[in-house]
């Protein structure tokens, strides 16, 4: 029996119409210019503070009253609070930055026991946890599906072995969430970048002399040992790592637009 195909092609969508926000996950160290970095995403912001204080980064010159709207969870429910009204809501914010999930996953922690009558967790309660972060990924993510570009910020940890909650992984640095979370971020983000401080140090300075300076830079570019990703037209330049990285220059490499700034060329002396 054939099947019905009527109606079918009102469904269909051209590839190159596809662009609503998708995803995108900043993990590093404290202090490496995640909050910095996320606040440079189109506005107007809504940035939910999973308790950690630190939306003082978030403040940058020319910002304006309305850029930047701070909401503090205290519990795990209210990130589902905070979901339900973007929803309903989409059209007065550009991003939403959770920040950060770490923390997040705490107070899945938390919810889990108590909803168990437990007082420590066990691999069951791990697997519920699991659970309930993946539901807030997806939650969050079909935000883009809405105009708002869902960003979400993770603490660094090295990995390798039991984690203890009875999940292996090879050694590797990524966010400090569970294996299964972290894998389950990282599928559903087009962009997995590491934010993290280098010094650069200037070798065509006089001889005898090094001058060196700090960078605040992120990680894009495939690694074997740092979790990153980037979805972007098979043949767009994407470079290792940005300075001073904002999100602008973020989305002209997954738009394809990006362009590797020319090399300056020294004049010799005479």
């Amino acid at each position: 029996m054939a099947r019905k195909t009527k109606g079918i092609e009102s469904r269909f969508v051209d590839l190159t119409e596809l662009d609503s926000p998708q995803p995108m996950t900043f993990w590093g160290r404290p202090g490496t210019g995640k909050t910095t970095l996320s606040a440079t995403a189109p506005k107007p912001i809504f940035y939910i503070d999973v308790k950690d204080r630190g939306t003082e980064s978030a403040k940058t010159k020319g910002l304006k009253k309305g850029d930047v709207v701070v909401f503090t969870i205290e519990d795990f429910d209210d990130i589902m609070g905070a979901y339900d009204y973007l929803s309903e809501n989409s059209g007065d914010f550009k991003t939403v930055v959770i920040d950060h999930m770490g923390a997040l996953q705490e107070l899945a922690y938390s919810q889990v026991m108590v909803k168990n009558n437990k007082s420590r967790m066990s691999q069951q309660l791990y697997g519920f946890a699991s659970d309930l972060m993946k539901e807030v990924i997806d939650l969050y993510k079909s935000l883009g599906d809405e105009g708002i570009l869902p960003i979400f910020l993770a603490q660094d940890r090295t990995r390798g072995g039991d984690d203890g909650d009875g999940e292996q992984l090879d050694p590797e640095v990524g966010p400090a969430l569970q294996p299964s979370v972290a894998k389950y971020l990282m599928a559903a983000s087009r962009v997995v970048g590491q934010t993290y401080i280098a010094e650069e140090v200037d070798k065509t300075t006089t001889p005898g002399k090094v001058k060196s300076s700090i960078q605040y830079r992120l990680r894009l570019g495939p690694h074997p040992y740092y979790q990153t990703k980037v979805t972007k037209p098979l043949d767009a330049d994407m470079p290792d790592y940005l300075v001073n990285p904002n999100i602008s220059q973020v989305l002209e490499i997954i738009k394809g637009e990006y362009s590797k700034p020319a090399t300056k060329r020294r004049r010799r002396k005479k």
